[in-house]
């Protein structure tokens, strides 16, 4: 396809904040590997902070304090209400209630290190180390971010002109800040490393299925 019909296609300023062509389209494939993972771990996440809050109060999504209000409140039943509400509700939740950490495994907090997934990232804040609160809030934005970029086809392949990824997120916490990023070719194994910490199985839930014969056309899976 010639540059002047994806421009037509795409947009011409769309296609000229990629170094190239093939930037543009590698950065649509890049997403189609990951956007299954980030789906799982959305519903994952937001299940774990329903059940951590239905602990004390089965109603509480009814009960929300004035400064945090239901993206969606047309469903009756919980199940419908949970599953209706966005990944910003549930970190404003987490948040709010101090529940980060019920979002992931305490083993996986405790042995996590930002510097995998790019070098120059502190695993500190301010001289301390970062406590397990403090990484679930930086992974839930971090996870946040990579799904809002991924799901409005934003480039996520970009980095800052001294190497640094512009995948990157600022928390601030009582007395310092913390700031951690992704380097674009660590996406895929930041999300496969949550998605395993929960269950080693979740990394091949979806790819079996893409490595069988097409279970719609060969009538495997059929709508009712």
């Amino acid at each position: 396809m010639n540059k002047e019909k994806l421009r037509e296609l795409f947009s011409k300023c769309r296609m000229d904040k990629y170094k190239n062509d093939d930037e543009h389209a590698y950065n649509l494939y890049l997403i189609s590997l990951i956007s299954h993972k980030i789906g799982m771990l959305e519903i994952i996440i937001r299940n774990r902070i329903d059940k951590t809050m239905s602990a004390s109060n089965k109603n509480w999504i009814r009960a929300l304090p004035s400064e945090i209000s239901l993206d969606n409140d047309m469903a009756k039943d919980h199940d419908t209400l949970v599953s209706n509400q966005t990944f910003g509700f549930w970190l404003k939740i987490a948040r709010h209630y101090k529940i980060e950490v019920c979002a992931f495994e305490a083993s996986f907090l405790a042995q996590i290190s930002f510097k995998k997934y790019y070098a120059k990232n502190k695993d500190k804040v301010g001289s301390a180390s970062l406590r397990y609160y403090q990484k679930s809030s930086l992974l839930l934005q971090l996870i946040k971010i990579i799904r809002n970029r991924a799901f409005h086809f934003e480039n996520l392949l970009k980095i800052h002109e001294n190497g640094a990824p512009r995948l990157s997120v600022k928390v601030n916490f009582k007395k310092a800040s913390a700031i951690v990023g992704i380097s674009p070719n660590k996406i895929t194994e930041f999300l496969d490393d949550i998605l395993r910490s929960f269950d080693e199985k979740l990394i091949n839930y979806v790819e079996k299925i893409g490595g069988e014969k097409d279970p719609l056309k060969s009538g495997a899976i059929v709508a009712k």
